[in-house]
């Protein structure tokens, strides 16, 4: 069986961003913490990043692109959150991205219910650290879950006929 390889998952986490950036414009939200999303690039690229960076996470449990693409990105990441002094934040991210290796490949990170999941820190540390969750938090657990999504889908594992080969 064919898996998609990195470029796939890159691509899918990409339009999965895009596709999702689109929905929550049409969406009838009140964006009034994240702006007018498409005329915010930080909105914007925040998505596409985490979409991206969500869409490598499963295979980052083995020695591979994805894997080397994903931890890059997230020492770029939490070295840029130590500049601007935000250590906890940075501290969240180094402990998110350490969880794949805790088990074997295709083992856990490609569970769906790990789609809903591993994202959840995204929800839960802003809501633990002031009380509530904002709109943008929760665009970016959506852009996670999208990406992680377009991952399995990728694979094959939510739907057994679709599956990307390379």
């Amino acid at each position: 069986m064919l898996m998609a390889n990195y470029k796939g998952h890159i691509t899918g986490g990409i339009l999965g961003g895009i596709a999702f950036a689109a929905a929550v414009e049409i969406l009838p939200l009140n964006l009034s913490d994240a702006a007018l999303l498409l005329t915010n690039w930080q909105i914007i690229t925040g998505i596409l990043l985490i979409s991206t960076l969500f869409g490598l996470f499963p295979d980052v449990d083995t020695n591979s692109k994805a894997q080397n693409l994903f931890i890059g990105i997230a020492l770029v990441l939490d070295c840029a959150l130590i500049f601007m002094e935000l250590y906890q934040l940075a501290a969240y991210l180094g402990l998110i991205a350490m969880t794949p290796i805790v088990g074997k490949h295709r083992g856990w990170t490609h569970h769906k219910v790990a789609m809903l999941l591993v994202p959840s820190p995204i929800l839960l540390i802003p809501y633990l650290d002031v009380g509530y969750i904002s709109q943008t938090a929760f665009i970016m657990y959506g852009a996670a879950v999208t990406g992680y999504f377009t991952h399995l889908l990728f694979d094959g594992l939510i739907w057994k006929r679709f599956r990307i080969r390379n």
